[in-house]
């Protein structure tokens, strides 16, 4: 059992990061022992390492689950996939297991203050932070939210490096509403659209050029 981490001993790039952490996880197909054996796998692994939540392909294994530990609360998620994201979102400072720079130096990301996860195992799920409590705090709902988002990324083939968030060009220059500007996907491709639709293209992990 092996974690997968963007950098080798020696400082160069894992080949296997980009194999299994930048390439979406389809869904899977799993019986009940196979699906017994993968959540025993990734509970040991979040133990192993340490954290609030770990991906399948964190490890090597490409099939499509995660599991999200707070509070000796254990969730296994198998086939998850977010059906629905609010437009309303909150800055998160987060680190990844699989980027041990990101542990020290923590990144800002953009989350989702709520989403609608549905899986094979557990049906239906909502993630949602209390709109009465303060953002900045490490309640038992913000980070499930975060993580949630966090881990499903992982399956998408997406990092938190795909979603830091940076205000600077921003704060360089005012927008009006319907001011067209240009954005650029995670594979690079560019759209233009008006600033005041800008806000649900970054939640897709879209940024300012």
């Amino acid at each position: 059992m092996k974690l997968i981490v963007d950098k080798l001993k020696n400082g160069l790039p894992n080949p296997e990061f980009e194999k299994f952490l930048k390439t979406p996880v389809e869904k899977s197909e799993l019986n009940q022992l196979e699906s017994d054996v993968l959540r025993r796998t990734l509970s040991s692994a979040l133990k192993a390492y340490g954290g609030y939540g770990i991906a399948a392909n964190q490890l090597g294994i490409n099939k499509r689950a995660c599991i999200i530990n707070y509070n000796d609360t254990e969730l296994f998620l198998l086939n998850p996939f977010i059906t629905e994201k609010s437009d309303d979102s909150f800055l998160f400072y987060e680190g990844c297991l699989s980027i041990p720079s990101t542990n020290q130096t923590k990144v800002k990301t953009i989350r989702s203050t709520k989403v609608v996860v549905q899986t094979d195992n557990l049906g239906e799920l909502t993630f949602e932070i209390d709109p009465e409590s303060d953002r900045e705090k490490m309640t038992e709902d913000t980070i499930k939210t975060v993580v949630v988002q966090h881990e499903i990324d992982h399956l998408d083939g997406i990092t938190i490096k795909d979603r830091v968030y940076s205000t600077t060009i921003v704060k360089q220059t005012t927008f009006g509403r319907n001011d067209k500007i240009v954005l650029k996907s995670e594979t690079g491709e560019l759209i233009e659209v008006k600033y005041k639709k800008a806000h649900e293209y970054m939640l897709k992990g879209y940024q300012l050029v």
